[in-house]
């Protein structure tokens, strides 16, 4: 899928499967270990050098405060579940970033990266 198009997809509203995918296609093309819906974690991707890895939980629509705190725990959780995927897998990065993805957030949560689909297929890309 071209990533060109994806700020059109955006505007007519994205399947979160269709999302994750698109994020895991982006790190795929960077040359990164990615797993996706895997041990309850949306996007999992390390680079190959060991140095850095991402968790990325995705949501496809404006998070209100209540949805963004049930997503901020999600993403903690889900911390745990990728280092246990981590480890069967004897993978094991320097550093990993959580990641939140949504169209919008009601709030900056500490410790979380926070992203727009857009943006952060821009950063990843560049």
């Amino acid at each position: 899928m071209s990533y060109g198009s994806f700020t059109i997809l955006c505007g007519v509203g994205v399947s979160g499967t269709l999302l994750e995918d698109m994020i895991a296609g982006a790190f795929k093309k960077k040359g990164y270990i990615v797993f996706t819906r895997r041990n309850h974690c949306d996007v999992l991707a390390v680079k190959p050098n060991m140095s850095l890895a991402y968790l990325v939980e995705c949501k496809n629509y404006v998070l209100s405060r209540k949805k963004q705190l049930l997503a901020v725990r999600e993403l903690n959780r889900n911390y745990t579940r990728a280092l246990e995927l981590l480890i069967q897998k004897r993978l094991c990065p320097e550093k990993i970033l959580k990641v939140l993805v949504a169209k919008g957030f009601a709030y900056h949560a500490r410790g979380i990266l926070q992203y727009t689909p857009e943006t952060f297929i821009q950063h990843v890309s560049s």
